[in-house]
């Protein structure tokens, strides 16, 4: 999972930010929200314009240099920070797999040109790659041809697409989990429009890419489960596949009569029903449509997941030691970020009204 992240120069990210989902607490309830002393489940809350979608795309910056995420670079632009002098961002994580440490630091000036970058396991650097030094330390890399490598890509990327790693060995285990985890990452938000960054097994339109997954059933309950009654059914037009919605003896396209809470639902269960094949998710804004209770009843099929969940959020009703507790609660100002139990000397309990305290400014102190 990711332990750690940190960037600097980039975006409205002057000096350097840090997330540190290795620093719990003590707390003895809701401990299914850490898992391996790594926090699963967080909950980001932050002003408008403090960072919160910014700290999404830096956290997901990796996949556009080492994945094929051509189309989101557009969003990256303006990319090191405006005040700067500095033509470079950096940036850094730490992750953890099986008890192991992979670090993986680089710099770049633009979305696919990586600079430099220092791949680590356990304080060992296994790839470096920087004007002083190139080298990579992997069994199976031995015979990898730098001298083609013309440094337009990743070396990192380079040496997963042109080796074959020992897997019996562990810093390649190690390197091939860190490949997996990062493949399988995922950023979307559907306040202005249906974007994502990352992990991508659909295609076409919204209901059209439902339909293919042969989900339409499963959107249905899941509707309903969230108080949304409709009946649905797979229809055949002239693009194919589609989700149309029945009245009586009449049948109109779903898209035709959705509201814009309903089509943030559907947006969010197109990911959902893959997410057993995701390892991060960071769902910015993630209730901007929603009715609170809405809000709670998804964030709460999200905590029995498997996976690593980040949301961003301006609803206050989810601050709630019932949900999460205080350790998994972020709050982003002032160019930090630092959980609510970090953000005050007093020892918060599960009895205290967080979102209370939240609304009384005692999290809003300068960082």
């Amino acid at each position: 999972m990711l332990k750690k992240f940190k960037v600097r120069n980039f975006k409205n990210f002057l000096d350097d930010i840090e997330l540190d989902l290795g620093n719990i607490k003590n707390y003895e309830f809701n401990e299914a929200a850490i898992r391996q002393g790594i926090i699963k489940d967080a909950i980001i809350y932050g002003i408008n314009a403090s960072g919160k979608t910014n700290l999404g795309y830096a956290i997901l910056d990796l996949t556009l240099h080492l994945l094929d995420q051509l189309g989101a670079a557009s969003r990256y632009s303006p990319y090191t920070n405006l005040y700067s002098g500095n033509s470079t961002a950096h940036f850094e994580y730490t992750f953890e797999f099986d008890h192991q440490v992979l670090t993986y630091q680089y710099e770049k000036g633009l979305p696919r040109n990586v600079t430099r970058e220092i791949l680590s396991i356990n304080n060992n650097i296994i790839i470096k790659n920087a004007p002083e030094d190139t080298f990579v330390h992997l069994k199976g890399s031995e015979n990898l041809n730098l001298d083609i490598w013309d440094n337009s890509i990743s070396l990192v990327r380079y040496v997963k697409a042109n080796t074959v790693l020992d897997k019996a060995d562990d810093n390649c285990k190690i390197f091939l989990q860190f490949w997996d985890f990062i493949s399988k990452m995922l950023w979307f938000s559907s306040t202005e429009g249906n974007r994502y960054i990352g992990a991508n097994s659909s295609n076409g339109f919204l209901c059209q890419a439902i339909a293919e997954l042969d989900q339409v059933d499963g959107l249905q309950e899941f509707l309903n489960d969230l108080g949304i009654r409709y009946r649905l059914k797979v229809h055949e037009d002239d693009e194919g596949k589609n989700i149309y919605c029945i009245y009586g003896n009449k049948v109109v396209p779903f898209t035709s009569v959705w509201s814009s809470g309903t089509r943030s639902a559907v947006f969010f269960y197109l990911w959902y029903c893959q997410i057993r094949n995701m390892s991060f998710l960071y769902v910015d804004e993630f209730d901007a449509f929603y009715h609170y209770e809405m809000a709670e009843a998804i964030f709460r099929k999200l905590l029995k997941e498997d996976v690593q969940v980040i949301v961003t959020s301006h609803n206050t009703d989810l601050i709630t030691n019932d949900l999460l507790r205080p350790d998994c609660y972020f709050e982003i100002q002032n160019n930090s970020i630092k959980s609510f139990s970090d953000l005050t000397p007093k020892a918060l309990r599960q009895a205290h009204n967080i979102q209370k305290m939240y609304k009384a400014g005692a999290f809003h102190e300068n960082c």
